[in-house]
C-alpha cells in the first residue's frame, strides 16, 4: 500500500494482482446461424403466401376477415380506422404487384410487405451461401430504427384516417 495525497486529501492505493476472468458468452457455430436464417426466410415466406391466397378488399380494409377476423372494431364503434387497418389489404396488393393500390391501403403495411420480400431472400441466402448480412444490422442504432418506424406508423395512421374521412 502506498499513501499519496491528492487535492488536500490523503489517499491510499492498493496494488492488485492482473486477473482474467471469461465470460461464457455461446457462439451460434455456423450450422446454427444458417439454420435460424433459414427459419427468419421461411416466416416471411409463409406471410407472404398467406397476403398471396386472399383477396385484397377494394374498400382497402376488411380483407382479415377472410381469416375468420372480426370488423375492425375502431370502425364500429367510432367510425375511425386503427393504427393497422388496411395492412392485410396492402399485404395482398403488395405480393400482386399493386404497389399505388397497397400503399392507398396502408402505406405502412406496403413497407413491411417489401421488407418481409427482402428478409425472405436475404435469410434464404444466409441460409444457402452462409453470407451474413449482420453489418447492415448495425448500421443504425435501434432506438433511431424504433423513432423511424415509429413516425412512419403515426404518419400511416394519419394518412388512412383522411382517406376515410374522404380528405384525400
Amino acid at each position: 500500500m502506498q499513501k499519496y495525497v491528492a487535492c488536500g486529501y490523503p489517499v491510499t492505493v492498493v496494488e492488485c494482482e492482473e486477473a482474467q476472468i471469461e465470460i461464457g458468452i455461446p457462439v451460434k457455430t455456423e450450422r446454427a446461424r444458417r439454420m435460424y436464417a433459414l427459419g427468419v426466410s421461411l416466416s416471411a415466406i409463409t406471410l407472404l403466401v398467406i397476403a398471396f391466397f386472399l383477396t385484397p378488399s377494394s374498400q382497402g380494409v376488411g380483407t382479415h376477415q377472410q381469416l375468420g377476423l372480426p370488423t375492425c372494431g375502431w370502425i364500429l364503434a367510432a367510425n375511425l380506422p386503427c393504427p393497422t387497418c388496411g395492412m392485410t389489404t396492402a399485404w395482398s396488393y403488395t405480393v400482386r404487384g399493386e404497389l399505388p393500390s397497397a400503399f392507398m391501403s396502408q402505406p405502412l403495411g406496403t413497407l413491411l410487405a417489401i421488407a418481409a420480400f427482402v428478409v425472405a431472400i436475404g435469410g434464404m441466402v444466409t441460409a444457402c451461401t452462409g453470407r451474413s448480412f449482420n453489418a447492415l444490422f448495425y448500421r443504425f442504432p435501434p432506438s433511431k430504427i424504433f423513432i423511424v418506424v415509429s413516425v412512419l406508423a403515426l404518419l400511416s395512421w394519419g394518412f388512412k384516417i383522411l382517406l376515410h374521412r374522404g380528405l384525400l
